[in-house]
């Protein structure tokens, strides 16, 4: 088996029928199927029913028996089944370009890529869908000019360009050797957004042949019922990357523990951590600013300490000095 397709489910049902079209219609054939479902309350399940037999046994269903709220968990059991050389990730909302895994598996082998990235894909609206003729002619019009080309080893230039946000961070937009994740036991954390980040980190620290493709294949719908799209309060949404900046600054920490690279440049293990609370900063700034200090203290507080965290109240005040600094120097 050349590719796992691993495709993570929850109520999409209005997309997942053209997302499964897509690869129906790849000129690649030697590829599997993994539906992960995470408790959809749609008939997301019975859509993917509804291709079993045209795939003649290449695709397979599974049901997790409790949601998890993200897309870390599927993706893992995806990864626990996958039986394929390459790994591809596709969301359920979310298309292929009909070469797109002809595409990438060629560009693997040639370049013996442990992994593939593209910088960047295709969007379309989420509504209406894609025609079914699937006319993929109107997302080539401006084809790229440049080649394939494989990253530098050095590690310390690679984290550099993480950290200036030159790597993306969309696993989709990734094709890894199955070994080459397996051999480092890499996986998802259990976070609700930002476990890509995390995931692309230890890709881009890990392999050894890193590959970037220029041609988009991926297609990306823009809906606003996804996890990270879904309409917040601000306490809601300051909650929410609380719990992100928790979990992730442990990953991290775990992660970088275990290398001697990041023992012997401990400025730069510091620069990762203090980037990816950045990033969630970033992500909750406008309810940030609908809520005023003492506010927003109270409610680092109350999840730092329910947490376990750390000298919790230490932790939201130097938050909370971060945010006002930041606003300061915006004026």
């Amino acid at each position: 088996m050349k590719v796992s397709v691993i495709v993570p489910v929850f109520n999409a049902e209005k997309f997942l029928g053209v997302c499964l079209e897509s690869l129906m219609i790849q000129t690649l054939k030697d590829f599997e199927v993994l539906v992960v479902d995470d408790c959809s309350t749609d008939d997301s399940v019975a859509v993917a029913e509804n291709f079993l037999e045209r795939f003649g046994g290449r695709l397979k269903i599974f049901l997790l028996e409790e949601n998890s709220g993200g897309g870390a968990v599927p993706r893992n059991v995806g990864l626990e089944h996958a039986r394929g050389k390459y790994i591809c990730f596709l969301d359920a909302d979310d298309l292929l370009l009909d070469d797109a895994l002809e595409t990438l598996y060629g560009f693997a082998e040639n370049y013996r890529a442990d992994v593939i990235y593209m910088d960047r894909g295709l969007t379309c609206d989420a509504l209406p869908p894609v025609p079914q003729n699937f006319n993929y002619g109107k997302w080539r019009q401006n084809p790229t000019d440049s080649e394939p080309a494989l990253e530098t080893e050095n590690i310390f230039e690679r984290v550099e360009k993480f950290l200036t946000r030159q790597y993306k961070w969309p696993p989709c937009w990734k094709f890894s050797r199955r070994k080459f994740l397996l051999d480092n036991e890499i996986k998802f954390p259990d976070m609700r957004t930002a476990e890509d980040g995390i995931f692309s980190f230890q890709l881009i620290c890990l392999a050894k042949n890193f590959l970037f493709v220029p041609p988009p294949l991926y297609v990306q719908r823009l809906n606003d019922n996804s996890v990270t799209r879904l309409k917040k309060s601000p306490e809601q949404e300051i909650i929410f990357r609380a719990k992100t900046i928790l979990r992730g600054a442990d990953c991290l920490e775990e992660f970088m523990s275990r290398f001697e690279f990041f023992r012997r440049n401990p400025d730069l293990r510091l620069r990762v951590l203090i980037f990816f609370t950045d990033v969630q900063l970033e992500e909750m700034q406008n309810s940030l600013s609908a809520l005023t200090p003492a506010q927003v203290y109270e409610i680092f507080l109350r999840e730092f300490s329910s947490a376990g965290s750390y000298q919790p109240a230490l932790i939201a005040l130097l938050l909370v000095m971060n945010n006002i600094f930041r606003n300061e120097l915006s004026k």
